[in-house]
């Protein structure tokens, strides 16, 4: 009997461990899933959105071919929605067929005016690869990433599409079964063994005579006999009672749920994301960097206004004006691209935006970068160089971005607009000035200019004097801070205005003044104008903080005789 319940068991350790084994592989969760796509119908441009981008967990890749010129890009969707809503376009969306349990992608027409353009190097594009027949460009995760695919935007679109998910490597449900199997297969075999080695002990010669045997009670016979189960019998009660231990074992296996007919695609965010991502910066200054350097090499005015705008083209051009009036071999200072101390885009889906970067090293550079349009590059409107000393507001991360302020904002305490006038009247009368309570006086930049002023006025005492400081650009860029106030990138011109008191008489000028004069004086009077990039701190509404220069760079303009007396 005992070799037969052995039997069993091995043999039930065995079934379980095969079925254990099948059912784990069975079991094994999806690495990837691949869905491919050729379209029925042509269209220019390819959107695949980021709700479809999100149905499946993991790393996302899009793949496109059967043109000669494959161009894809991951771009954030509400980008690429008003990038693309002048055109007609395909939009791709995953299909769930529960029926054939498959899933596809669906081809949805977008129709638009037409506006066809080659989408090839375009800011708005976070990443972007271009080719010959075939390409592939893996797409970031977060903030609203979809792909755009085309050609030349002339010609229609790749038409076949491969999207592939590399699922995360997640926690495998392990069967029990095998180890359960392996150890009824070895409890099965110590009983086999054990019955041989008792069998084997029992036919051992004895020693000795043994004497008779006791003669055994007799038993009752009961009416009703029970037969003794046979070993055959035995065997087979035994088997049906492995299989039925298997059946039973298997149902208490874990089950690999697919995500393939289940997508969870990620739902839309509730706030407003960032306008450029970190790679996406880095690219953008290294081109208005790399154009603007090729422009201040040739001091070419044409050029630099490829990537600059607003006071940064006025500024530019004005030193270029004045530098080809001298002998020396003299660049304007350049924009720095690197390395990026800070990085603060705008949180909108509406333009104009603009991003407000920190760069240097030893001499620390404010640059802001503006764009009115989805179909426009970046252009440099601003840059300015910190003061020293300069404790920079907390501002918002990067992956979180900062809201844009308008002018007119009702939270701020101070109104930009008036901040020319206010700094303007603390240069020309200091601690004097009915500002100084609301605007800190104490910065290099005012006590410079106050002491330069202070020095013309002194000097040239047969001359009526005259400073005059206002808004330059009624564009000013202001992105919030993280205490309610804001960031506001201002333009200021600064007049001078010098007439002799008396007729007859003459001012003498000199320096860079006297280059755009091409005179060393005047007898009727001279207007010299200067640009100032400036950049504030702005305090928000109840604060007990005056408003702080944080940033400034000047540029002399112009230089004219104010004509016959």
């Amino acid at each position: 009997m005992r070799m037969w319940i052995g039997i069993t068991a091995f043999v039930l350790g065995i079934s379980l461990t095969a079925v254990g084994v099948v059912d784990q592989i069975r079991n094994s969760p999806l690495e990837r899933i691949e869905i491919t796509k050729t379209l029925d119908k042509s269209a220019p441009y390819l959107l695949i959105p980021n709700r479809t981008l999100t149905s499946y967990p993991g790393n996302v890749q899009v793949s496109a071919s059967g043109t000669k010129d494959v161009f894809l890009a991951t771009v954030r969707e509400s980008d690429a929605i008003a990038w693309l809503t002048p055109s007609p376009h395909l939009e791709l969306r995953l299909e769930v067929n529960q029926e054939s349990q498959s899933v596809s992608l669906a081809e949805i027409e977008r129709p638009g005016e037409g506006n066809l353009i080659d989408p090839r190097g375009y800011d708005i594009w976070r990443t972007s690869v271009a080719s010959k027949d075939f390409d592939s460009i893996k797409v970031p995760a977060g903030n609203e990433a979809a792909v755009l695919i085309a050609s030349t935007g002339d010609d229609p679109a790749p038409d076949k599409i491969v999207v592939t998910w590399t699922l995360p490597k997640g926690a495998i449900p392990l069967s029990p079964l095998p180890p359960i199997g392996l150890a009824i297969m070895l409890l099965g075999g110590v009983i086999v063994l054990w019955d041989a080695y008792l069998k084997n002990r029992g036919a051992r010669p004895g020693r000795g005579l043994r004497g008779p045997k006791r003669p055994r009670p007799k038993r009752f016979k009961t009416l009703v006999q029970r037969r003794p189960v046979s070993g055959r019998r035995a065997q087979r009660l035994g088997m049906v009672a492995a299989l039925m231990s298997v059946g039973l074992l298997a149902g208490c296996t874990p089950q690999y749920e697919s995500p393939l007919m289940s997508p969870s695609p990620s739902a839309a965010p509730d706030t407003l994301t960032p306008v450029m991502t970190k790679v996406q910066l880095v690219r953008i200054l290294d081109e208005i960097a790399a154009a603007i350097s090729l422009a201040d090499t040739e001091l070419d005015r044409e050029t630099v206004e490829v990537r600059t705008a607003g006071a940064a083209l006025a500024m530019r051009r004005a030193e270029y004006n004045l530098l080809r009036r001298t002998e020396a071999d003299d660049k304007p200072q350049p924009i720095q691209s690197g390395p990026i101390k800070l990085f603060l885009p705008s949180a909108t889906d509406a333009w104009p935006r603009s991003v407000m970067v920190v760069t240097g090293e030893e001499q620390l550079q404010l640059l802001v970068l503006r764009q009115e349009s989805a179909r426009e590059n970046y252009v440099l409107v601003h840059y300015s160089n910190l003061l020293p000393g300069t404790t920079f507001p907390e501002v918002g991360a990067e992956t979180v971005g900062a809201n844009i302020v308008k002018s007119d904002s009702k939270f701020l305490a101070f109104e930009p607009q008036k901040l020319p006038e206010a700094v303007g009247d603390l240069i020309n009368n200091a601690g004097d000035s009915a500002w100084a309570t609301l605007v800190d006086p104490e910065n290099k930049y005012v006590m410079d200019l106050a002491a330069v002023q202070q020095n013309l006025t002194e000097t040239l005492s047969n001359a009526n004097l005259s400073f005059d400081h206002r808004l330059g650009d009624n564009k000013i860029n202001m992105l919030a801070t993280a205490d309610g106030g804001a960031l506001a990138a201002i333009y200021m011109i600064d007049t001078y205005t010098i007439i002799p008191k008396e007729p007859g008489d003459a001012v003498a000028i000199t320096g860079d003044e006297a280059l755009l004069l091409g005179t060393g004086g005047s007898s009727t009077g001279i207007e010299t104008r200067y640009g100032s990039m400036l950049l504030f701190h702005i305090p928000s509404t109840g604060s007990d903080q005056p408003v702080r220069l944080l940033g400034a760079t000047q540029q002399l303009l112009t230089t004219v005789n104010l004509g016959t007396r």
